[in-house]
């Protein structure tokens, strides 16, 4: 759709040089459209490609309700329909001199737009229900059943439309996972919709290219400083002859608020977090973990609280841990902490990962439908989403390919290496997935059973320079066995600042008398059983 931009600048200039009057205008002219707005570049497309004017005080209007009969024209025109050879249209309200009659002909004998009764109201502004139904009707699209917005049932008069374009990838809905059918399509949003409407291929591949270019910068960030929040909540069932403690305790697992901060350097690798936990119910507490991270060694600082009392010894200490030497005590090679080694594992797993799910599970969506914490550098946005309806799908790319395909990723000497792994483990994990046949309906089926996902996605932020600059994961879900039941919830976000610039570590690396290397703590531990013991 694209033309070459020096030729569609010649061109351009050449028309406004010989017709004075004429008033199409570049996207980057148009005074209300910001060199970072969202749609800025699919809103340029459509302008080059003559989908799309904008007015005449040079201005595009973007938010601004499209009209059925703006509607009709940019269909007409993606579609290139013919206007000239069109049947005559019995409109009410449309007559011979209309000035988009033509246009309006041309989406109703194609089938794409039709009035009711026996009016088209170019001038009433097209519901997001109604923009569904002509896409759905223009490009002949297919759903499956899967979309569960909640604004949306099944019986809802456009439901199959609606999820048609969710089956194809044009829509993921809101962040709050509405469709909103009932509110007007802004000028802006209709434009992205017909978009990937007309190549949904296109779209497809681009979200799992970006995908794995955004993971591989991730990888080879050099410097930034990051915030994290996480709440969890978690319902057990009544137990019997529950005592105070248990309940106590279940009621604390029930809300915990988990605060990180931190900074991050690739070379040398160093990695600080400050974790805070704030725990409610009746046994209320808040303490922090200090941690810092090496290449080759770690230190954490266990907190002093009335829950967690710790020896004089402790207090105020940093636990120094050798990573090399607790993976050889647990069996596990130096390899394992080969940094420039496991960076390229990561890489290998998260490109299959990205080939294989990104297509299917990954959608790029507006970002105007992201709520997006102030501060933070936001281009484009892709969102993971997983139902009970796409569950056996999911199940099946997973089980079918994903996993044999990530055991011929590890038979590799340095990967068997690194994960402690011998040539007999992996030929014996291959001939269990050569042999054994899983039934993916019946495993499906039984997990929907007694799993229901309340709610299971992630909203991935994108930079301008193609980094995650902001990430928001929720998991909802409740499980149900034998009568009982147990929720689990968990959402977590994160967002980066100071990305490859110069950045402060709060605590440096720990030494000296802040330290107190690991096998003084199990000396100390082993002085106290000894004393508990006489």
């Amino acid at each position: 759709m694209k033309k070459n931009r020096i030729a569609s600048f010649l061109l351009a200039l050449l028309l406004i040089l010989a017709l004075p009057i004429q008033q199409a205008h570049a996207a980057g002219s148009f005074k209300d459209v910001a060199e970072n707005y969202w749609a800025k570049d699919i809103i340029n497309e459509f302008v080059e490609a003559g989908i799309i004017k904008g007015y005449e005080d040079q201005t595009f209007r973007p938010n601004q309700k499209v009209t059925r009969g703006q509607a009709a024209i940019m269909l007409t025109n993606a579609l290139e329909l013919d206007t000239e050879n069109v049947s005559t249209i019995q409109y009410k309200d449309i007559k011979a001199d209309h000035p988009y009659v033509k246009e309006i002909a041309a989406v109703t004998n194609a089938g794409i737009m039709s009035g009711s009764n026996n009016k088209f109201e170019p001038n009433k502004p097209l519901t997001r229900a109604q923009m569904a139904t002509i896409l759905t009707n223009a490009f002949d699209l297919k759903g499956n059943k899967t979309s569960t917005f909640k604004d949306v049932k099944k019986d809802y008069y456009a439901y199959a439309a609606i999820d048609a374009l969710y089956a194809n990838n044009i829509t993921a809905g809101y962040e709050d996972k509405t469709f909103k059918p009932s509110v007007p399509t802004t000028r802006a949003h209709f434009v992205a919709f017909l978009s990937k409407a007309l190549d949904p291929n296109e779209e497809n591949t681009g979200v799992v290219d970006l995908l794995k270019e955004v993971y591989t910068n991730e990888l080879n960030l050099n410097t930034y400083e990051f915030e994290a929040n996480m709440d969890l909540g978690l319902i057990l069932p009544e137990i019997d002859e529950e005592t105070p403690e248990v309940a106590a305790w279940f009621e604390v697992l029930k809300d915990v608020q988990i605060d990180i901060t931190g900074a991050y350097q690739k070379d040398p690798m160093q990695f600080e977090a400050d974790i805070n936990v704030s725990l409610k119910g009746d046994i209320q507490s808040t303490f922090t973990i200090p941690m810092v991270m090496t290449e080759e060694k770690m230190w954490i600082k266990l907190p002093d609280s009335p829950l967690l009392p710790l020896p004089e010894a402790l207090k105020g200490k940093f636990i120094e841990f050798d990573l090399i030497e607790l993976a050889e005590l647990s069996g596990q090679p130096a390899s394992t902490f080969d940094m420039e080694l496991q960076t390229k594992l990561n890489a290998d797993i998260i490109n299959l990962f990205v080939d294989l799910l990104g297509k299917d599970f990954y959608k790029e969506i507006d970002l105007s439908t992201v709520t997006v914490p102030e501060g933070v550098d936001a281009s484009k946005v892709i969102k993971f989403e997983l139902t009970n309806e796409t569950l056996k799908p999911f199940l099946d790319k997973v089980v079918n390919e994903l996993l044999p395909q990530l055991l011929e990723v590890l038979d590799n000497p340095e990967y068997i290496k690194a994960l402690g792994l011998t040539d007999e483990d992996l030929a014996l994990a291959k001939e269990l997935f050569a042999t054994e046949e899983i039934n993916i309906d019946e495993v499906a089926s039984e997990i929907n059973k007694y799993l229901k996902i309340n709610q299971l996605d992630e909203i991935i932020v994108i930079s301008e320079d193609n980094y995650i600059s902001y990430d928001e994961s929720t998991i909802d879900i409740t499980i149900t066995a034998e009568g009982e039941a147990f929720s689990f919830k968990l959402s977590l976000d994160q967002s980066k600042s100071n990305v490859n610039e110069k950045i402060e570590f709060s605590h440096g690396i720990p030494s000296g008398d802040d330290v107190l290397p690991f096998e003084e703590l199990i000396k100390l531990e082993e002085e106290a059983l000894l004393n508990d013991i006489n």
